[in-house]
């Protein structure tokens, strides 16, 4: 019988605006047309545990008239990462497809311990690490990197309710700490890699493709 080689896990994370999921989209379609089998997912996931967590950040679900606890909301972000990661992405990984995913790991170390900041509650990065140390290890994780001011500019034009990390105070805060990660990456963070995101989408998508074919190769050699 033979064994198929194991897909690849890819993650794109970023402050809210910073375009994660219609990159995320470009990049898996730009796989499929390389005739790659190609799992597109996020996190929070579709399951159960992910659709909870997305009440708590849309404000459908609070502590009387405050938000959920960060450390909380941390811990639900690591029970749906893991039930993710062994119904999804890893059986996936095993029948030799590649998973593109908005946010993972690096999400909780930024937004998680950003919100325990802005609550005046301290939410220690090594505890984040602890509770997910069931979680998988991306391949590649690419950092959408835009300054605040666009990616508030991106939110607004969506016309949509504000989210809990969707505030000026809070981007600044999750990107800030977006930058540490990337400086000093965790090592089960894996690889990780920032592209500029405030260009035109086209340019970011390209940035995008080369920064996979620097790591996993061209993709005739994938």
């Amino acid at each position: 019988m033979t064994t198929l080689p194991r897909g690849r896990f890819v993650v794109l994370e970023g402050t809210d605006g910073a375009g994660t999921t219609t990159q995320g989209d470009l990049l898996a379609a730009h796989l499929r047309a390389c005739g790659l089998q190609v799992v597109r997912t996020a996190q929070p996931s579709e399951l159960d545990g992910g659709q909870l967590i997305r009440r708590i950040l849309r404000g459908e679900i609070r502590d009387g008239d405050r938000s959920i606890d960060p450390a909380a909301v941390a811990l639900l972000f690591a029970a749906d990462r893991v039930d993710h990661g062994r119904r999804v992405v890893e059986p996936a990984l095993q029948r030799g497809a590649w998973v593109v995913c908005d946010r993972h790991l690096g999400s909780s170390l930024a937004f998680q311990v950003s919100d325990g900041q802005a609550a005046g509650l301290a939410v220690d990065p090594a505890w984040v690490l602890a509770i997910n140390r069931h979680a998988l290890q991306a391949d590649l994780s690419l950092w959408l990197d835009v300054p605040v001011a666009v990616a508030i500019e991106r939110i607004a034009a969506r016309g949509k309710p504000l989210e809990r990390f969707e505030t000026e105070a809070m981007l600044t805060r999750v990107r800030d700490r977006y930058a540490a990660l990337c400086a000093d990456p965790p090592a089960v963070l894996g690889r990780v890699v920032r592209i500029d995101a405030s260009a035109a989408q086209p340019t970011v998508a390209c940035a995008i493709r080369q920064s996979l074919d620097d790591v996993f190769g061209r993709p005739e050699s994938r």
